[in-house]
């Protein structure tokens, strides 16, 4: 059994399920998620936002951990016991898997069974193995595009289509993540309009009054409000994938529609910068085919 731990948004839930999923895949073991952190709304330090349970938006089919399977694995950890003491314990192998750093983690990909996971894994090299089950199965949508957002998205297909989404948000007021600038828009618009013909850009964000005052484009734009989001922003997610190129902020949900999307010849934009911490690496989070800036 492999156990991984759900904690964020629905971007980063759907990496932790994916190398989650990648996990049991190798080892033709079960998944479960853990949920009890999302349950919980006891007071949490400073900047922690409480989020929900969002995959259930998607087709994917696993079960919830119960309380007592994750406090197997996790009672070690209260209790500071190294794994081989606990295993020799219990009778069974077992391991407590905790993110080291935010790059790529060979010890990590190896995990072996009966693992609890507990971490972003925010790079798809700790998925790429099942990179098309992913894509095909476990993210497709659960439920039908609403009828207005269905228009829009047929519009989105019949252009040169460019979804430019702005993070601000939560990511305005804490002091780890920080918002890109309006001057890195004005230049991913400058880079993408150098290599396609007569783009047309569609702006996503949770803020979309604040983009309708500061972005200025030289091509036509549409500004996508939230009456297109739809339960959990599903919508938002599947019209940004639905462009046929993308300018993402350090977003994760961003991130997954511009790696949802499976145009052959998309071009996507990206800052260097995920946090405002830069000496944290976040070398891998950027598959090798998008544009850094």
């Amino acid at each position: 059994m492999i156990i991984t731990k759900l904690m964020g948004g629905l971007g980063n839930q759907m990496f932790q399920y994916a190398f989650g999923k990648y996990l049991s895949s190798k080892h033709h073991s079960v998944l479960k998620i853990d949920t009890h952190l999302l349950l919980d709304r006891t007071p949490h330090k400073k900047f922690f936002v409480f989020r929900d349970y969002d995959l259930d938006i998607f087709n994917l089919k696993v079960e919830k951990a119960t309380f007592q399977e994750v406090n197997n694995f996790t009672k070690r950890v209260a209790l500071r016991i190294p794994d081989k003491v606990f295993n020799k314990l219990i009778g069974v192998k077992s391991s407590y898997i905790i993110e080291p750093h935010f790059h790529f983690s060979e010890n990590c990909f190896a995990a072996a069974d009966n693992s609890y996971l507990e971490g972003y894994w925010q790079t798809e090299k700790y998925f790429r193995p099942i990179s098309d089950n992913l894509r095909i199965d476990d993210f497709s949508f659960k439920e039908p595009v609403a009828p207005k957002s269905a228009e829009l998205a047929r519009q989105i297909g019949n252009c040169n289509s460019v979804c430019v989404n702005v993070r601000r948000g939560d990511f305005v007021t804490t002091p780890f993540h920080g918002t890109c600038s309006p001057e890195y828009y004005k230049k991913g618009e400058a880079i993408i309009a150098a290599q396609i013909n007569n783009p047309i850009f569609f702006v996503f964000s949770d803020e979309i009054d604040w983009c309708r005052e500061n972005l200025s484009f030289d091509h036509p734009v549409t500004f996508v409000g939230h009456e297109y989001a739809g339960n959990k922003f599903q919508d938002y997610l599947r019209l940004m994938s639905a462009c046929k190129h993308l300018i993402i902020p350090n977003s994760s949900f961003a991130w997954w529609a511009a790696w949802l999307n499976t145009y052959s010849q998309k071009i996507v934009i990206a800052p260097k910068a995920w946090f405002n911490d830069d000496t944290w690496n976040t070398k891998d989070i950027l598959p090798t085919n998008w544009i850094s800036l």
